[in-house]
């Protein structure tokens, strides 16, 4: 696989981004840096808000969805 730029870029968290590189790393190293990164940006977006604890799966879930899309992770580790 080569470098891609895991646009992390779902609803809540869609001001920023980040470059994940792929360059020898198994598609379940990706996914697993993909929502590490999710988690991080998401948390920045949502805050000490009253509803952070129900607003940052929800995020994390459609943001990873899209930088996995975005970035031509294969169809069988995206559909996790």
């Amino acid at each position: 696989m080569a470098a891609v730029a895991a646009l992390l870029a779902a609803a809540p968290a869609s001001a920023k981004s980040i470059h994940i590189s792929t360059a020898g790393k198994s598609s379940d190293e990706v996914r697993a840096e993909v929502v590490k990164a999710a988690v991080n940006l998401c948390r920045a977006e949502v805050g000490d808000s009253s509803l952070a604890y129900y607003l940052q799966a929800p995020c994390v879930r459609s943001t990873v969805k899209a930088a996995l899309k975005a970035g031509n992770v294969p169809t069988e580790v995206a559909s996790r």
